[in-house]
């Protein structure tokens, strides 16, 4: 004898079948048809979407690396980020060593950010433990996590005022009256070099296993771009040494403004998060998604905040029951919600308000 469905699972059943095939549109289709591209793109993007939702409806812990509950994919993930860390140390000295060697002001202004880099690493590993142990303490009842934040600030601080120091003395070389080729080193490019590939290599790692964590999504997107300039160092450098003496500081230079311009942006989401910028409409919409499908006693659901709170995000619910539901029964079902919400990736704490009406203004939303 079959089991019926339930409501919920129609429900599931439903959103899988409005998903869209894709694949019968041709590559040169998509990429000449500006509509069709369009069109690909939106149902690709819906497709993201749903597929989103039924994963969290199935398993809200199913993309979050968990640190104290065993994950399929934690040895990589773990794996790649203490990769990244040492192996951010190795190349600040290969770096040091190929800048030392040549005196190339590209190859400085890579040395400048992989110190930094490794510096950052290790101080932001050092903060991310240290913030466990502080976690709940009567000075920090509220967590200590945002440390991460403020240590980001910092480090990108640092690495752009280098940055500075270095595009002023690439002027001031460009300026002067006499000039002559850079020194080349064999020994230097082939340990700039090295460097590369262990960034290429850590690229390639974290791009692998990316889906699995938001930090490994955020160390490839690092690895790539320390890739793109690292290797127009190395080819500054050796042009400098070899072609025409003015490759040299205006490649650093150019690398020098990127940094800069990269770390701004860094600088101004570090802000945004420690000054509680919302969550994207998707967090949202699955946070709403899982509410509805919690109890079938939750009526309603009245409004829902998603903030940052640092790195995390702060979940605000509140929900609609009937006024004659036992205390009990609100207390589990509300307690159970706030569990459920608080494994979804990315929310660190989350917040479950039961009300038996919708016509009040929420408390927090009032203004005094």
């Amino acid at each position: 004898m079959e089991t019926p469905l339930t409501a919920n699972d129609i429900e599931l059943e439903r959103l899988r079948s409005s998903l869209v095939s894709t694949s019968s549109m041709s590559m040169w289709t998509k990429l000449v048809h500006r509509k069709t591209r369009r069109a690909y793109n939106y149902h690709a993007t819906q497709n993201t979407h749903i597929n989103r939702l039924v994963q969290v409806a199935e398993d809200p812990t199913a993309s979050r690396l968990l640190d104290d509950r065993p994950d399929s994919s934690a040895f990589h993930v773990r794996a790649a980020i203490y990769l990244s860390i040492y192996g951010t140390i190795v190349v600040a000295a290969l770096q040091v060593y190929a800048a030392v060697t040549t005196l190339s002001l590209s190859l400085f202004v890579t040395m400048a950010e992989s110190c930094c880099e490794a510096a950052s690493n290790i101080g932001l590993n050092y903060l991310h433990r240290k913030s466990k142990k502080l976690s709940g303490s009567p000075r920090w009842p509220a967590g200590a996590a945002r440390l991460g934040n403020a240590g980001n600030i910092c480090f990108a601080f640092a690495l752009m005022a280098v940055s500075l120091v270095l595009i002023v003395e690439s002027i001031r070389d460009l300026a002067k009256s006499e000039h002559e080729l850079g020194k080349f080193s064999v020994a230097a490019i082939v340990a700039a070099a090295c460097g590369f590939g262990i960034k290429l290599g850590l690229a390639i790692y974290c791009f692998i296993f990316r889906k699995h964590s938001s930090q490994l999504e955020m160390l490839w997107e690092d690895n790539r771009n320390d890739c793109f300039e690292y290797g127009f160092a190395i080819f500054t450098s050796a042009a400098g040494a070899k072609l025409n003496w003015w490759v040299d500081p205006v490649g650093a230079m150019l690398i020098a403004c990127v940094i800069v311009v990269t770390w701004i942006g860094t600088v101004r989401s570090e802000f945004l998060q420690l000054c509680g910028v919302g969550a994207s409409p998707s967090l949202v919409q699955e946070i709403v998604f899982l509410t509805i499908r919690h109890s079938p006693l939750i009526l309603q659901v009245d409004t829902v905040h998603a903030y940052h709170w640092g790195e995390d995000f702060v979940v605000e619910v509140d929900i609609v029951m009937a006024p004659e539901r036992s205390l009990r029964e609100v207390h589990d079902i509300s307690q159970a919600l706030q569990d459920k919400l608080e494994t979804v990736e990315g929310v660190g704490r989350a917040f479950v308000h039961v009300d038996y009406e919708t016509g009040h203004m929420p408390e927090h939303r009032k203004t005094r």
